[in-house]
Formats: structure tokens, C-alpha cells, sequence
């Protein structure tokens, strides 16, 4: 079983760390999946970079078993309920073809490309999910939300 808690020890910051990079900054949250019988992270979601209307999102999986349980739900609730935000944004190196694909398979768009931004000859691509169109949100939530 997938359980989830926020962010908050600094073994699940060095966990991402080694997976996806964020930077820790003050407005930093994050949800954590972990699996229950073990105690092992299995997944996480970082939104940091916070505006009026957006977040950046960072995600690392371990185990997808933690995306059928709630995780991306989860941090969709969070981001657009609770703080009220309608975009989730990330940021991808063009170099990596696979986090890409797994991005615009939870839900992701491609909004933008930005020449040489990751490194000179890559990349970064920038994706959105529009609280309208989340499909990990309850239709009740996506309703009340608008």
C-alpha cells in the first residue's frame, strides 16, 4: 500500500536530489509516496517557484505503483485546491526523450521551447497542465475550483 505525507525530512530531499535535481528554494512543498510496509520512498512531486496562477513541478518515481495510488492526484489537489493555482508547469531537457513522453502521458502540453537553455545545443522544454484539463482531478474539484 501507497501512502503519502509532505515533504519534510531531509532524507526524502536527498532521495529527489539524486533523481531530479530541483533546487531548494523558501517556497519549496512537496508530496511524498511512500510505500507503507517498507518505509521506501516510492515517488515524489516538488512544486516550488510559485505565482498568482502557477507552480513548477518537479517529479521523481521510483515505483509507478505510486501514480495508481494518488500521487499525481494528490499534487493536483494540492496545486490547484488548496493553493489555488491553475497551471502546473516543467521544464524538460530536450535531451531526455523519456521524461518527456512521461510528462505529456500524465497530462502534460508542450507550451515552449527555449533554444540552448538547458546546455548550448539543448533544449528546454517547457510543459503546462491546465487545472481544466487534469484529468487526475475529481470533476466535483475541477468544478468548484473554476
Amino acid at each position: 500500500m501507497i501512502v503519502f505525507k509532505a515533504l519534510t525530512e531531509q532524507n526524502e530531499w536527498a532521495w529527489m536530489d539524486a533523481r531530479a535535481f530541483p533546487y531548494r528554494v523558501e517556497d519549496s512543498q512537496g508530496i511524498v509516496a511512500y510505500e507503507e510496509s517498507t518505509s521506501v520512498i516510492a515517488g515524489m512531486v516538488i512544486m516550488d517557484n510559485w505565482t498568482a496562477s502557477s507552480c513548477s513541478c518537479h517529479i521523481a518515481i521510483d515505483n509507478p505503483m505510486c501514480i495508481r495510488a494518488g500521487l499525481i492526484r494528490e499534487a493536483s489537489i494540492h496545486v490547484h485546491l488548496v493553493c489555488n493555482r491553475r497551471y502546473m508547469f516543467g521544464q524538460i531537457p530536450a535531451s531526455n526523450p523519456k521524461a518527456l513522453k512521461f510528462d505529456l502521458k500524465l497530462g502534460f502540453k508542450e507550451v515552449a521551447r527555449i533554444p540552448d537553455a538547458y546546455a548550448e545545443g539543448i533544449d528546454n522544454i517547457v510543459v503546462r497542465m491546465d487545472r481544466d484539463e487534469n484529468r487526475w482531478l475529481p470533476e466535483l474539484i475541477k468544478n468548484k475550483a473554476a
